[in-house]
């Protein structure tokens, strides 16, 4: 493998002790590959694909925040290794759709099914903070969903590298908190911020502010550096839960366990971290349920490819 990424693994071919059975996802710092441990165990494998020190340096600090993070609400990390010459993090395999791909397919989320995913998103972010960490970056296409409840991922990404790249400014901005946008020292309730951003578009289809289409990313960061969202279109059901996240001042914002009480008492009871209870839309579930017979099946393929035998099915969950 070359650096700079000229080169990607072939199936087959080994990182660590686990075997590559396919590209998921590339980017402009690393690939994503689906691979697989002797015993059959089904992982997502980051690799670096460049020699940058400051690329290698975040790298690792992304693998260390992510080994100190429990909970059944992120992909655990299986193994890694930031040292190698080309560094690599293996990570549990969630084979669920984004929630940014669910809302782009299927619509929005009604009252009850948000308060779902709300009270596993608040608890993904209880297990960061318990562990000294801010994510930064929780945004629809940072949390998957399958029928367990959502998985938050891809967190210990650092707020400089987020917010110098003008491409990817649109996704993240429009979730950030005003004083991450500022370049103002993030805390707790900065990803509270974005989980309210991220609850809003669940309910609306859109980020918190007007004609998010129609502006530069300059003026974007600008809107979000001030607070000037757009929170029209909420359905009132809503307001109690998503607006206090919103809230300019970070010290009024709730707190990860007030936003998981706040949704226990919606339901009268502890919402149930292994399945939605039947909260969901029957087009989210159907989704769901389409997008993992088709990564089941991508991966039999890709097992077929390798030669290898073992489980023909993605890994579920386990709470």
């Amino acid at each position: 493998m070359r650096w700079g990424g000229a080169e990607a693994v072939r199936p087959g071919r080994r990182v660590g002790r686990f075997t590559v059975l396919a590209e998921l996802a590339s980017g402009g710092m690393g690939r994503v590959y689906l691979a697989r441990s002797p015993a059959g165990r089904t992982v997502a494998l980051k690799t670096l694909i460049t020699n940058n020190a400051d690329d290698r340096r975040r790298f690792a600090r992304e693998v260390a925040c992510a080994q100190r993070v429990r909970g059944i609400y992120t992909a655990s990390v299986v193994d890694a290794d930031p040292t190698a010459e080309v560094p690599w993090m293996a990570q549990e395999y969630v084979p669920a759709p984004s929630l940014k791909e669910l809302v782009e397919d299927c619509g929005t989320l009604g009252t009850d099914a948000l308060h779902w995913v709300a009270a596993g998103m608040a608890e993904a972010l209880a297990s960061l903070h318990s562990a000294g960490l801010v994510h930064r970056d929780i945004k629809p296409s940072n949390v998957l969903l399958p029928v367990e409840g959502p998985r938050v991922i891809d967190f210990g990404i650092s707020q400089a590298h987020d917010l110098t790249r003008t491409q990817s400014a649109l996704g993240t901005v429009a979730y950030t908190s005003p004083e991450q946008a500022r370049g103002e020292p993030t805390t707790e309730a900065s990803d509270v911020f974005s989980l309210g951003a991220t609850l809003y578009y669940l309910a609306v289809g859109r980020p918190p502010y007007r004609d998010i289409e129609e502006i530069s990313a300059l003026e974007l960061l600008m809107r979000a550096a001030t607070g000037d969202t757009d929170v029209s279109g909420l359905p009132p059901a809503l307001d109690a839960l998503v607006l206090p996240c919103l809230d300019l001042d970070p010290r009024a914002r709730p707190t990860p366990a007030e936003v998981i009480a706040h949704c226990a008492g919606h339901f009268g009871e502890e919402p149930s971290a292994r399945s939605d209870g039947g909260v969901l839309d029957a087009r989210w579930t159907e989704a769901i349920e389409r997008h993992r017979a088709e990564r089941t099946d991508a991966l039999r393929a890709a097992l077929r490819q390798v030669g290898a035998t073992g489980p023909d099915e993605p890994t579920r969950p386990v709470a």
